[in-house]
Order: structure tokens, then sequence, then C-alpha cells
């Protein structure tokens, strides 16, 4: 394996992890929805902050790894006042 396939596989591993937990954190939220919302935006201003080369393949490689986050606290979410409150979020 080359050194930049390795690198790829970590990185892989990296964003299967860090999608798990967050996506794991946010189902736990009062605000699933919210709360994956809030981290893209974070992390979005985190990119546009930065001086490099890219940075619009950046933004497109952060918006498509909320994508299943997002998709799972859609499900989890309710809109105000309806569903039944989740007694575990917190």
């Amino acid at each position: 394996m080359s050194e930049s396939d390795d690198i790829s596989a970590r990185l892989t591993a990296l964003e299967t992890v860090v999608s798990q937990l967050i996506t794991h954190l946010a189902v736990r939220s009062d605000d699933p929805a919210g709360w994956v919302e809030t981290r893209k935006v974070l992390a979005l201003t985190a990119v546009n902050a930065r001086e490099v080369a890219g940075v619009a393949r950046l933004r497109d490689a952060v918006s498509g790894f909320f994508h299943q986050a997002e998709s799972v606290a859609e499900d989890y979410s309710y809109p105000s006042g309806r569903g039944t409150p989740r007694p575990f979020a917190r």
C-alpha cells in the first residue's frame, strides 16, 4: 500500500468514526436537527476562515460529511409541541 493509499484509508476511517459520533450526539440532544446544523455552521466557518486554495472543495466536503447526520437528525426531530419527549435526551 502506498503512502497516499494509507493516508486515504486513515482519513476514511476517521471520517466514519466522527460521523457516527456526531450522529450519536445529535440524536441525544433536545433538538437533533438544530444540533447538527450548528456543528455544520461552525465547521464551515472554520473552513472559510482559512486562506487556502480549494476552499470551495472543502466547503463541499464539509457539507457532504454532514449529510448522513442531517438525515438521521431529521428522523429524530419533532416539530415544536408535537411528538413524545425523549427522556434519554441529556
